[in-house]
């Protein structure tokens, strides 16, 4: 092949596909603040999520629930995410309970199923929306198999 053929060739040659970014948690990094429902009461809550340590994501969470009487709650999390956006961790709450989570994350949503069968099993989903908003939602199976509703709210990022 000559100098020019060799030359034409390389500059019509289709381009390497780029590489895909592995699936992460990044997206979600940040500190929040929200508002809704838990408990079929209002709440509030905040959310601060980060990078943790071995490239896991930390995620510690407060919620206050208002009414007679007052309720609140916080727990703290480290998750990891694999090659496939296959979620793994564990969530450890101010009641001293532990629980195993897993799930996954695809585009603008992540979710994780939480807890075992001889306690509760639980869902949250975690979705960015278009406005930048975070919308967390979760439920529990029932022993018909389908899921409750136990609480939705909306966050927004504090500012900096």
């Amino acid at each position: 092949m000559t100098l020019l053929w060799w030359a034409a060739a390389v500059l019509v040659a289709p381009a390497a596909p780029a590489a895909e970014e592995a699936p992460s948690l990044a997206a979600w990094h940040g500190s929040w603040v929200g508002a809704g429902e838990a408990f079929g009461r209002p709440a509030a809550a905040t959310l601060d999520i980060a990078p943790g340590e071995s490239d896991a994501t930390a995620l510690s969470y407060r919620l206050s629930i208002t009414g007679t009487p007052p309720a609140n709650y916080a727990a703290e999390a480290l998750y990891t995410v694999d090659a496939k956006g296959r979620v793994r961790g564990r969530w450890t709450d101010s009641y001293a309970r532990v629980r195993p989570v897993a799930g996954g994350v695809t585009g603008l949503q992540w979710w994780t199923n939480w807890g075992s069968a001889d306690v509760e099993i639980g869902r949250s989903t975690y979705t960015l929306e278009s406005d930048g908003a975070l919308i967390v939602s979760d439920s529990i199976l029932q022993p018909d198999g389908s899921w409750r509703g136990f609480a939705m709210l909306r966050y927004t990022r504090k500012k900096p």
